[in-house]
This record gives C-alpha cells, structure tokens and sequence, in this order.
C-alpha cells in the first residue's frame, strides 16, 4: 500500500467510526472463524490444507507489520501538526483506526473469500 494511503486513512476517524468498523469486523470474523475452524482442527490430522494454514500465518504477519507502520506514519502526521499548533481532534482514535485497517481490511476479504471457496464446493459435491 502506498505511504500516502496511509497517511490520509484515518484522518477523520471519530470514535464511532471506530466503534462501527471494529462492529462490521465482529461480524467478519466470526464468518471467517466458521469457515477455517475445520481446517484448524484437521490440521493436525492431515496437511490437506496447509495452503490454507500458511495463508493464515502470513496474512497476519502481512496485517501486524502494515498496521504498524500505519499507527507509526499517523503518529509522525499528528506530531507535525502539533508542532505547528494544529490541533488533531480524536488523535488517538485516529492512531489505533489507522493501525487496525489492514487486519480490518484482511478479516473482511476472508470472510468473503472463504464464504465464496465453501460455497463453490457446495454447489460442485450438489451436482
């Protein structure tokens, strides 16, 4: 992702946005969750899906990393503002939204992704 998009992404972020984005992610995750709980519990039996488990793992590294380098850039933004006595209404709402968007973000393309793979292979077992 770009630095800019960063630096532009929680720049009006209130605590209820906040609050309704970490409510749409509740949501997400536990679709997600539905869907990888049996690949988590056959991971032991069997490594059909370690495609699957090597996602996982890398997505959140992936999401960690970018999450924290977005708090960081939103950070430095909302220190240059104070250094010239702008005021940053919300500031730490607006470093804890920047550094949760990219898990955000995750969570809700593999609540899609996986609700898409399941219900492909609904549809191919019907037929």
């Amino acid at each position: 992702m770009p630095l800019l998009s960063f630096i532009h992404m929680a720049q009006r972020h209130t605590p209820l946005h906040l609050a309704a984005d970490l409510g749409a992610a509740v949501l997400d995750t536990s679709i997600t969750l539905w869907w990888r709980w049996p690949i988590l519990i056959a991971a032991g039996m069997t490594s059909r899906d370690s495609a699957e488990l090597n996602r996982m793992v890398s997505e959140k590294v992936a999401a960690a990393t970018s999450g924290a380098i977005a708090a960081q850039t939103e950070t430095m933004r909302i220190a240059s503002r104070a250094l010239t006595g702008k005021k940053t209404p919300h500031a730490a709402t607006a470093v804890v939204a920047a550094a949760l968007k990219p898990a955000l973000r995750t969570v809700k393309a593999n609540a899609k992704r996986l609700g898409k793979k399941r219900s492909k292979k609904r549809k191919s077992a019907a037929r």
